[in-house]
């Protein structure tokens, strides 16, 4: 693993991004020969790579071998993640391993629900079927209606999709799935909320998947249902205190943070995810031994996931002070429907004659969700308040 790792560090190292980083830590890839010589190297922060987008529109990652281009919500709008061929090479092969650890086979027909366009989910998840040789319907978001119309002409076996969404197909008669693969929101880590699933599909295989825009795959559980493995094979992982940055033993809880393995264009390097989990080391049927158990339960930020996509706040915030009626002020509250889905309310100070269709067009936008339930009233207690009521 050290060598691996030491060989994407010296390739880190051409990036004036992290040729910087180096420096700082007067650190060169040769002189890591150990892990606690590469835990000397400073974190990398999603306000690190902002900066670096403000200052160039591809932050000094962009190379000639680049072929896509996604984006991904931050606090300050989309930031691109680039990909050479060999990288996307990398991430389908990383996948289609995963996934047949899930259970996945060849004659396996799946259904991705993610969205393909801008970002990178659903072409994720359809590179690593592809390249196992499974069978997949490109679905997409859309209407429960539209999903059960396609299910009912492909008969799916293989479910990829945010779990709420999963549950909502399942309450409205999908059969015939064996296996779901979950992502986008909290899932393992929601006390019963797999079981719930599970008795919805007749007792089918509940897959956690984890990764993020930065990268992915991340963790993903097998068939054994044993928890979350570390995709090690194409990350390093480590938890550290979030406080004081130390790395932390197995068992204990703290922030995740990933460096790449194999990655040309726009690599992490002791990222920072802002996600908290814990890993734990005991050796699964399927081979692997790292593992997250309870997946991710809680963020060290502002962040929220709402129906599978980044809900940052402090953008909530901004839209509202660009209407002459309303003060900023704001209550969000997410909640979860009976049927499993997630709701979003939110109360906005104002006056009433506010243009409540505008508003609520001018948050899908900035949010790229929409609100369930806006209300504006006149007089708020907090400045600006969010209460997640789901877990």
């Amino acid at each position: 693993m050290l060598d691996i790792l030491r060989s994407q560090l010296a390739r880190n190292y051409q990036h004036p991004f992290y040729r910087k980083k180096f420096e700082e830590a007067n650190i060169k890839p040769e002189d890591i020969k150990s892990e606690k010589d590469f835990q000397k190297l400073p974190f990398t922060t999603r306000e690190d790579l902002q900066a670096a987008f403000e200052s160039d529109p591809f932050g000094g990652f962009m190379v000639d071998d680049v072929v896509r281009i996604n984006f991904s919500p931050s606090g300050k709008g989309l930031i691109p993640i680039l990909q050479t061929k060999r990288d996307i090479e990398a991430i389908d092969t990383a996948n289609a391993q995963a996934f047949i650890r899930a259970g996945v086979e060849r004659a396996d027909i799946a259904l991705i629900t993610f969205n393909y366009h801008i970002f990178i989910a659903g072409l994720n998840f359809h590179g690593g079927m592809e390249k196992l040789g499974a069978k997949v319907v490109p679905l997409g978001p859309g209407s429960t209606e539209r999903a059960l119309e396609i299910a009912e002409h492909a008969k799916p076996t293989v479910l990829i999709s945010n779990p709420s969404f999963a549950l909502k197909l399942a309450n409205e008669g999908l059969e015939g799935i064996k296996l779901l693969i979950a992502a986008g929101e909290p899932f393992s880590s929601i006390e019963g909320y797999k079981e719930q699933l599970k008795e919805a599909f007749g007792g089918a295989t509940m897959v956690d998947y984890y990764g993020m825009a930065e990268c992915l795959p991340i963790a993903c559980e097998c068939k054994y249902e044993n928890g979350l493995h570390i995709v090690d094979e194409f990350c390093y992982v480590e938890i550290i205190d979030p406080d004081t940055g130390e790395v932390l033993e197995d068992g204990e809880r703290g922030e995740i943070v990933v460096t790449h393995l194999n990655k040309e264009a726009m690599p992490m390097q002791r990222f920072r995810t802002g996600d908290l989990s814990m890993i734990e080391r005991f050796e699964c049927e399927c081979g692997k031994t790292v593992t997250m158990p309870k997946g991710v339960f809680g963020r060290t930020d502002e962040m929220h996931k709402v129906k599978g996509v980044k809900f940052y706040p402090s953008q909530l915030n901004l839209v509202l002070k660009g209407f002459p009626g309303l003060t900023g002020r704001f209550r969000a509250v997410i909640k979860r429907t009976e049927k499993g889905t997630d709701y979003l309310e939110v109360e906005v100070e104002g006056r009433e004659e506010v243009d409540i269709r505008q508003l609520e067009e001018v948050l899908r936008s900035a949010l790229l969700i929409s609100p369930n339930e806006i209300k504006v009233v006149e007089k708020l207690e907090k400045d600006r308040e969010v209460l997640d009521l789901r877990y």
